[in-house]
């Protein structure tokens, strides 16, 4: 009888371990994750679900981009949740605390464990003011808000370096 009680115990311990590891598990696994995938030129930056929440202490991505060049984004959403997800999506493109551009403004909605995607392009020629130097660097913002959360990357663009005039050859 003490046997049996014994391991009965041995079988409600295991369970209760096996039952925690569980919760953890699908703990980390649950939610809606969002991932960046910005290509300036032949360099492509990748901003993965964690580095969201470098955000939130004050650390914001950054992208360079050439004068001139265009700079391709594309946004997943992963809807890990036993439900159906439904948010809508907008991005702007900020200087100064002025929005310059309205970028997308779509909704997205996702079956439950299922992905989805928007694509966009930014052409810095485009976004400079008319009485702006292509020869200058200039700052902005992207900022994507899913919902009610919000998103920031800072599109830098470098300037347009222009080639120095080469002196004639002395006589």
């Amino acid at each position: 009888m003490a046997t049996r009680r014994r391991n009965l115990f041995l079988y409600l311990t295991l369970a209760c371990f096996f039952g925690l590891i569980a919760i953890f598990i699908a703990d980390g696994y649950m939610g809606i994750y969002d991932t960046l995938v910005m290509t300036a030129g032949e360099w492509e930056q990748r901003i993965e679900p964690e580095a969201w929440l470098r955000q939130e202490r004050g650390w914001i991505q950054s992208i360079n981009v050439n004068w001139g060049e265009k700079a391709f984004f594309t946004y997943e959403v992963d809807n890990r949740q036993f439900s159906r997800y439904t948010a809508d999506v907008n991005v702007s493109v900020w200087h100064s605390q002025e929005k310059v551009q309205d970028v997308v403004s779509q909704p997205i909605s996702l079956d439950n464990f299922a992905q989805g995607q928007l694509e966009w392009v930014i052409d810095t020629a485009e976004l400079l003011p008319a009485e702006a130097s292509p020869e200058q660097g200039y700052q902005y913002t992207v900022v994507i808000r899913r919902g009610e959360i919000e998103r920031k990357v800072i599109l830098y663009v470098n300037p347009r370096f222009l080639p120095k005039p080469v002196p004639p050859p002395p006589r």
